[in-house]
Order: C-alpha cells, then sequence, then structure tokens
C-alpha cells in the first residue's frame, strides 16, 4: 500500500496569509519561576527584550513577566485614586498592582495566565489579538509546549515584503483561492499598493478580487481598474446567462 503524500505548504513568499512560524522568534529567552527581580532585569537588559516568558522545569508555561510588571517595583506599593476604589474590577486590579510591588521572584511578578497563539495562526488574527487584549507579545505553542514568541515588531515583518513577493502573492491567492484566469489581469505593485487592470468575467468577481487582494499580508491598498465582462447584479433566477453584457 503505497504512502499518501504529505502536502507541503506553500513558500513563504507566495502565501497570501502569513503565520506566526512565519515570523516567531524561536530559542526564547525564558525565566523561572524562582529567577528574582534582579535576574529578570538582567536578562531583559541583555537579550534586548521587554518581556519573558515564565517556564517551569517540566517546560510548563505558567505565566509571562514583562517590564510593566517590573515597574511596580519601582512606583512602590501605592493605592490607586480614591475615585477608582469603588468598584471588585479597581479593588482587584489593586490588589494586583500590590502583589507585584511586594513580588520578589517571577511567579510573583508575572501575568497569568497567559494569551498565546499556536504556529498555524495567522498574522491578522495575532495583530488583532494585540490590539484587542492590549498586549505587546504573544508566546506561541505548539502540542502545549513553547516553541517561539511573536512581537508586535514581528507582526511589522508582514510591510517588508518585497513588491515581487506581494505581487507573487497576490498572484497566487487569486489562481488558487479563487480560481481567477489570471492571464487577463494585470498586476502591479508599487511600495506595497496593488495596480489592478484587466478584465474578469463579472461584475461580483471584480469586487470580490479587489477586497481579497486588499487581505494580502504586505498589501498596504489596492488601486483597482479592473473591468467586467458581464453585470450580474440584475440577474435573477431563471433568467438567461450570460447576463447583459456592458
Amino acid at each position: 500500500m503505497s504512502a499518501v503524500p504529505q502536502l507541503r505548504p506553500a513558500p513563504r513568499e507566495t502565501r497570501a496569509r502569513l503565520t506566526a512560524r512565519d515570523v516567531m522568534t524561536p530559542n526564547v529567552i525564558t525565566v523561572s519561576p524562582e529567577a528574582t527581580v534582579k535576574d529578570i532585569a538582567a536578562l531583559m537588559l541583555r537579550h534586548h527584550v521587554s518581556g519573558l516568558p515564565v517556564v517551569t522545569e517540566d517546560g510548563e508555561l505558567i505565566g509571562i513577566v514583562t517590564e510593566a510588571d517590573l515597574l511596580h517595583k519601582e512606583t512602590g506599593p501605592r493605592l490607586p485614586a480614591s475615585r477608582f476604589r469603588h468598584t471588585l474590577r479597581s479593588f482587584s486590579r489593586a490588589t494586583n498592582v500590590l502583589k507585584k510591588a511586594e513580588g520578589l521572584t517571577a511567579a510573583a511578578l508575572m501575568t497569568a495566565p497567559v494569551i498565546t497563539v499556536e504556529e498555524a495562526t495567522p498574522l491578522h488574527e495575532i495583530a488583532a489579538l494585540m490590539v484587542r487584549r492590549r498586549v505587546n507579545r504573544v508566546p506561541v505553542m505548539r502540542a502545549g509546549r513553547l516553541v517561539g514568541i511573536v512581537s508586535r515588531a514581528d507582526i511589522m515583518q508582514a510591510f517588508t515584503r518585497t513588491d515581487a513577493e506581494v505581487a507573487a502573492a497576490v498572484r497566487a491567492t487569486l489562481l488558487h483561492d479563487l480560481w481567477v484566469d489570471v492571464t487577463r489581469i494585470g498586476i502591479d505593485v508599487r511600495d506595497g499598493v496593488v495596480h489592478l487592470d484587466g478584465q474578469v468575467e463579472r461584475w461580483s468577481e471584480r469586487d470580490l478580487v479587489t477586497r481579497w487582494v486588499s487581505a494580502v499580508d504586505g498589501v498596504v491598498a489596492v488601486e483597482s481598474r479592473l473591468e467586467y465582462e458581464y453585470d450580474d447584479r440584475a440577474v435573477h433566477l431563471g433568467d438567461r446567462w450570460p447576463a447583459e453584457r456592458v
């Protein structure tokens, strides 16, 4: 019985959507739960990082300690202003601040639980997660183990794709995802702006192509001069196809 062939992922240069695996920093610098404040600060300065995952001897990720966590040591155990002391949420936040200010180890200073992503998580989802949860970095997991970390700076790599790479990714996604005849479309990319011209079959296809291309990682904007052969906006069930030619 012959083995089932394994599908290889498309090269990074031609993929419309980049993932955590494409931009993450592997070989992550971590600390143990017992690491002291001085150890943590020294590691951050030595490796020019602003956050360190906290990992147990068994390799379990249990938290993350950041520069913001260490700042509480400098500001001291001050209570928030009185106008913030009236809700349970504010009280919980104040308690957490006091705990970090008095903490001596990574276990006491860290933020937990940790917001994580998988290697295959698309970049746009990670960016949305960072904005929504107000975090600057997310650990990347594989089968429950830490394999990398993605920072906001890493997300910016999408915009460092060359114009040739963006054009290749646009061409590939139109061909393989939308099954569009790319021989009828001109694709020109300048400074991340995609210029489209040529002709597609239907009006709806023109709209879909424009929106699909704008979602490709690295695309700054889309300028479309695509024309269409048939206007399918007025087509009703039972109408003869093709519709009226424009």
